[in-house]
């Protein structure tokens, strides 16, 4: 079990959860790309959801993964905020440093990963609403 109030995360973990999911990521691109035959006929539409795919694949493992093997690295995060400026939407994660730049790394690539993973499903659920609802 983690221990979720350790003073330091276990860095050889977080780099084995996140090869994982490289490697798990860039596996979903290539048989998404391959199902949708998109290596014979390439269309916008396909790429975007193999590519949405791969993102969640992706960042999927990497959060959830840090978060049950070394959730150390939730304490870190303050609040999330879905924040409208014009026409564009950004998700803010406000963060708390630890003093330590190597802690503070891994800071950043968890809550880059929580945004991720949360941005990669919005493209997903408006194409599943297109394909029922045209």
């Amino acid at each position: 079990m983690p221990d979720r109030q350790g003073s330091k995360p276990n860095f050889r973990r977080l780099r084995r959860i996140q090869v994982t999911a490289l490697i798990v990521g860039a596996g979903v691109l290539v048989v998404s790309l391959w199902l949708m035959g998109q290596f014979r006929k390439p269309e916008v539409a396909p790429i975007v959801m193999a590519i949405a795919f791969a993102s969640i694949a992706f960042s999927g493992l990497f959060y959830f993964g840090a978060l049950l093997l070394e959730g150390s690295l939730q304490k870190y995060i303050l609040s999330d905020d879905t924040v409208i400026k014009g026409d564009t939407v950004e998700m803010v994660t406000t963060t708390t440093e630890s003093g330590d730049p190597e802690i503070d790394k891994w800071i950043g690539t968890y809550a880059f990963t929580r945004n991720l993973f949360g941005m990669s499903l919005v493209p997903v659920l408006i194409l599943i609403g297109l394909y029922f609802l045209a």
